[in-house]
C-alpha cells in the first residue's frame, strides 16, 4: 500500500463522504482542492486492520469510515461550512486544531459550544485566514477518543500553487493495541498520567504500519507531518536524505535543514518539509524514529521506483513559503503573568518505553509490548 489512500476499513455500508473530503492523501502538483463547503464529517465506531494484512483487525473510532479520517482541503481566505454528525455512543465535539477561527467554532464543550450527543449534529462554519497544515480531533473524553482513531488532516492551500511535483501526508498515529489487534482499553491509568502520558507499541503512517513509500528520482516532494499521537514524541530521521524545513505548526519558517539532522514532532505538531529525491532508481532509503534512548524503529522507507529520474539537473532555489497575515504582537504593553512548570520524578521520556518487551512487527521491532486483555 502507499500514502494514496488510507486505511480503508472493512465495515459494510461505509459512511460516504463529500467529494472533498476524499481527496487523495498525495496530491500532484498544481492540484487545487474542491470548493470548501459543504462538508459532512460522521464519527461512528469501525474495523481497520492496523498492523498489517496478516494481523488481526481492530475495532476503531472513525470520521466517514476511515482511519485516520479524511483530509479535508480547505482554501484561505474562503469561507467553509462542516456539518459533523456523531454516531457513536458518547458525546463528542470536533477540534480544528491550530486554525485561527472564531471562538464558536474551537470546539470546545461547555465553553465554546455544547457536547453533541449521540444522534446529533453540529455545523462547524468559519474562514481560515492562514495556509498551512493543521488537524482535527475530538476536544470530549480526548485520550479515548483519539486514542481510539478520531484524528485527520485539514490541509489550507496557498491562494497560489507551490512549486513542488508532489504534496504527500503522513499522518502518524500511536496505538496500543493487544496480541489480538484489540486496542488496550485502560485509558486514564495514573501510572500513565504520571509518567509521560500513554505512549503505544504500534506507530501507523497514514492509517496503517508502513514498509515503505513510493517515490521517482528527481522529483521535489511537500512532505506534511502530523503527529496524531496521544502522547509519543518522534525524532525522523531520512537517511540518505536532506529534508528542508519550511514550516511549523502550519506556519512558514525560513528555510532550513532540521538540527543534527532529526526532524523532531511532538504531539498535536506538524511539520512541513520540502524533500529533494536525489536517490538511486530502484532503491529504498530508512525513515527512522529513534527520539527514545534504546527504542529506535523504523517508521518506513523511502522506495525509489525504478524508471529513470523526473529530470537530470538538481533544485538550487529554496521554496520559501509565503507569509501568513499574522498580527504583530506590542510587548511594549503586553501584560506579564508568571507559570512555573515542574516535572515529577517519573515524567522523564527514557521512562516512557515501560511495556515489558517488544513487538515484532515488520517496522517496529522496539517498541514496548502489551499483553492481552
Amino acid at each position: 500500500m502507499n500514502s494514496e489512500s488510507n486505511c480503508l476499513v472493512s465495515r459494510r455500508g461505509l459512511l460516504q463522504a463529500g467529494a472533498g473530503l476524499l481527496a487523495s492523501a498525495l496530491v500532484p502538483f498544481p492540484a487545487r482542492s474542491a470548493p470548501s463547503d459543504g462538508y459532512r464529517i460522521v464519527a461512528a465506531p469501525a474495523r481497520a486492520r492496523l498492523a498489517g494484512p496478516d494481523r488481526p483487525e481492530t475495532d476503531v473510532w472513525t470520521y466517514n469510515g476511515m482511519v485516520p479520517g479524511p483530509p479535508v482541503r480547505l482554501r484561505q481566505g474562503e469561507p467553509a461550512r462542516l456539518v459533523v454528525e456523531n454516531r457513536l455512543d458518547q458525546e463528542t465535539t470536533v477540534h480544528w486544531h491550530g486554525i485561527r477561527l472564531p471562538n464558536a467554532m474551537d470546539g470546545v464543550p461547555g465553553l465554546t459550544q455544547p457536547l453533541i450527543k449521540p444522534g446529533g449534529s453540529f455545523v462547524y462554519e468559519f474562514t481560515p485566514p492562514d495556509a498551512g497544515t493543521f488537524w482535527y480531533h475530538p476536544h470530549a473524553n480526548s485520550l479515548e477518543q483519539l486514542g481510539r482513531g478520531l484524528a485527520g488532516a485539514v490541509i489550507v492551500e496557498e491562494r497560489e500553487p507551490v512549486a513542488v511535483d508532489r504534496d504527500v501526508l503522513w499522518l502518524l498515529s500511536d496505538w496500543r493495541l493487544t496480541d489480538r489487534g484489540a486496542i488496550a482499553s485502560r485509558f486514564g491509568n495514573r501510572m500513565e498520567a504520571a509518567m509521560s502520558g500513554r505512549i503505544g507499541n504500534t506507530v501507523t503512517l497514514n492509517g496503517r504500519v508502513s514498509e515503505a513509500e513510493p517515490f521517482r528520482t528527481g522529483e521535489r516532494v511537500r512532505l506534511r507531518l502530523v503527529n496524531a499521537s496521544l502522547a509519543r514524541i518522534m525524532a525522523l530521521r531520512f537517511e540518505g536524505h536532506r529534508p528542508i524545513v519550511v514550516a511549523i505548526d502550519g506556519q512558514p519558517c525560513d528555510p532550513h535543514e532540521p538540527e543534527d539532522g532529526r526532524i523532531l514532532v511532538g504531539p498535536a505538531m506538524r511539520v512541513d518539509l520540502v524533500l529533494d529525491l536525489e536517490g538511486e532508481p530502484g532503491r529504498r532509503y530508512d525513515v527512522v524514529d529513534d527520539f527514545y534512548d534504546g527504542l529506535s524503529y523504523r517508521l518506513t522507507q523511502i522506495a525509489y521506483d525504478s524508471r529513470p529520474p523526473i529530470r537530470a539537473h538538481v533544485f538550487d532555489a529554496l521554496v520559501v513559503l509565503p507569509g501568513n497575515p499574522l498580527p504583530e504582537p506590542n510587548l511594549a504593553s503586553a501584560e506579564r503573568h508568571t507559570l512555573t512548570l515542574q516535572g515529577g520524578m517519573m515524567s522523564m521520556g527514557g521512562m516512557s518505553g515501560m511495556g515489558g518487551g517488544c513487538v515484532k512487527t515488520p517496522a517496529h521491532d522496539s517498541l514496548p509490548r502489551v499483553e492481552r486483555e
